[in-house]
């Protein structure tokens, strides 16, 4: 066996070595999994059902992103999935049956079972679970329960974000996606937002496919990292790296979120900020929670908030105390950033909604690892290990396209390179950078993604758009505070006076 290909080089390479985004090539061809297509894991499926997420393909062009609030949902099995994917070319309106997909016309729509929790979806089939080999990457206990899978049609899309917890293996099983990314230190020009709310998802309201340069002057300043994955390339996703992904055609995806040190920290940041979220929230309207709070995500009470928050700062604290680490709440992850190859680093000559526990539930607040995995080290650059060797050829680094990208491709000048703020425990809340002063109007759910006859419903309401009510003034202001209390460097600000005040209470 090739011995760069030994799991455990692997491991060190995706936990301590690597630190921007790389893709590694022809490891998975021997698992199980590479042989899936969606017809055949239609036929393991049956008439099981899956909630699947429909949106508009002319998306791409509109000045803002297409949230999942915009787009319709229909509950179905995979085999009307299939059916709908493989249809003939009669119009819309011919076609019959008890199949709901087939309202929403191929050429303008795109469907995604997007997000599934495999060990709940084949909870039945123990070989599909089996199928997808993480040990081969030195992680022994990890496989397909602890994955989830996205089975998309081309033109489907998930929109900017970052995942506040760990750092992410993606598997492409079959067809093709494209990725864009971007480093941590981007998300000031990258305009970060809390709304919608998400537990451990910060967004970007930027459509990738048409950026306004207008209303996010400071995008142009970014330098992407791009790729297309091809079926059998795994792709590293580094912590907080962001990332807005396009189906290139039917594809497959398998991903899994590895656990990191700085976790415990994270945990307790988005405790804060569902906190915060569920409190105002609360005192919304139903307009207010639909535009503000993702369709995925549920708000809990002021009870089960402050537990989840206690637990987040105690299990911080023992953390910090086990490992004899100082506080440093408002500094960035536990990884050097003095290597002159580190990815914070912008020039162009240099290339989350989530972390899946081994409980096969989505991570939150309440999740508290008592055995956090190995702390990530030194940065490295886009060819070299950090020991200065050369990456193996089976590893290619996404390469970065720079700012000039944006001009070549979207005749976008370019502005000056602007990093997030260097925040630290001795900032005044006053220096942090709110997010409502820099992002313009989100227009969430200002254009519902549904036939013909609802969109008529949203036009009549865009036509009294200017009819505005004090309840809708209410409702402005509410949404200005919201983002402005959840931005996550306010709410680093906040962490480290809570933390304080803990330990005086103790």
């Amino acid at each position: 066996m090739d011995s760069s290909k030994d799991p455990k080089y692997l491991h060190k390479l995706v936990m301590h070595d690597i630190d921007k985004p790389v893709v590694f090539h022809g490891l998975i061809q021997n698992w199980p999994a590479s042989e899936w297509t969606p017809e055949l894991l239609t036929s393991v499926l049956g008439d099981k059902e899956v909630k699947i997420r429909i949106g508009l393909k002319e998306a791409k062009q509109w000045e803002s992103t297409q949230w999942e609030a915009d787009c319709s949902y229909e509950t179905t099995t995979l085999t009307n999935f299939c059916s709908w994917l493989n249809q003939s070319g009669d119009k819309p309106q011919d076609r019959r049956g008890d199949n709901p997909l087939l309202q929403y016309d191929p050429e303008k729509y795109w469907c995604y079972v997007d997000y599934k929790y495999m060990a709940q979806l084949f909870e039945d089939h123990p070989d599909i679970l089996q199928a997808i080999k993480w040990s081969d990457f030195g992680f022994e206990t990890r496989d397909g329960k602890q994955s989830t899978i996205w089975i998309g049609s081309e033109g489907a899309t998930t929109p900017g974000h970052y995942d506040t917890y760990g750092c992410n293996l993606v598997a492409q099983i079959y067809g093709r996606k494209k990725w864009h990314l971007f480093p941590p230190s981007q998300s000031a020009a990258l305009y970060q937002t809390r709304i919608p709310y998400e537990e451990s998802s910060v967004f970007s309201p930027i459509n990738i496919s048409k950026p306004d340069s207008t209303k996010y002057p400071q995008f142009t300043s970014t330098t992407p990292y791009i790729v297309t994955l091809d079926p059998g390339d795994v792709l590293f996703v580094p912590h907080h790296w962001w990332h807005f992904v396009e189906t290139m055609e039917t594809s497959i995806s398998v991903n899994t979120w590895i656990e990191m040190e700085t976790d415990h920290k994270d945990r307790f940041h988005e405790a804060i900020t569902r906190m915060l979220a569920s409190g105002i929230l609360s005192s919304a309207g139903n307009d207010g929670k639909s535009k503000w709070l993702n369709p995925t995500e549920e708000l809990y009470d002021s009870a089960t908030n402050l537990m989840y928050l206690k637990k987040a700062n105690e299990s911080l604290l023992q953390h910090q105390q086990s490992t004899g680490s100082i506080s440093t709440l408002c500094q960035p992850s536990a990884r050097s950033t003095s290597s002159p190859y580190s990815s914070d680093n912008l020039q162009e000559s240099t290339p989350s909604h989530h972390c899946q526990a081994d409980n096969d539930e989505k991570v939150s607040a309440a999740s508290l690892s008592d055995s956090p995995p190995a702390k990530r080290k030194k940065s490295c650059d886009s060819y070299m290990t950090i020991d200065g060797s050369m990456s193996p050829d089976f590893i290619t680094p996404v390469p970065c396209l720079g700012q000039a990208y944006w001009k070549q491709n979207y005749h976008l000048d370019s502005s000056s390179v602007v990093d997030e703020p260097n925040m630290n425990t001795e900032s005044s809340l006053g220096d942090a950078t709110f997010a409502s002063e820099n992002n313009a109007d989100l227009n969430l759910g200002s254009k519902g993604c549904i036939h013909e006859v609802e969109a008529q419903k949203f036009n009549a309401g865009d036509a009294n758009q200017n009819q505005r009510n004090s309840g809708e003034m209410d409702d402005n202001i509410l949404k200005i505070f919201l983002e402005s209390v959840t931005d996550p460097e306010v709410v680093k600000h906040i962490g480290v006076v809570f933390s304080k005040k803990m330990k005086e209470t103790a």
